[in-house]
């Protein structure tokens, strides 16, 4: 039931972000990496193997951590 609301949860966000795209284009490119992103994390859950999608839900975790201590250490100096 979890794997199916995630998929719904993100076909609704591809298609909020299709809606943006197509009404402001000044954001064609952060909306075609938003759809690319929720089109892989919504369809890794339909990964058979329970070990190897522990390990992507992982790796996205730490990704998500290094991604906002980034954001954090550029906004702390002066970057953004």
């Amino acid at each position: 039931m979890i794997r199916e609301l995630v998929l719904v949860g993100g076909v609704i966000y591809i298609v909020i972000a299709l809606v943006q795209w197509f009404e402001n284009q000044t954001v064609q490119g952060e909306a075609l990496v938003f759809v690319g992103a929720l089109a892989i994390l919504s369809l890794a859950h339909h990964v058979s193997d329970e070990e190897r999608l522990k390990q992507l839900e992982m790796a996205g975790l730490w990704l998500m951590i290094a991604l906002f201590a980034g954001y954090a250490i550029a906004k702390a100096g002066g970057i953004l």
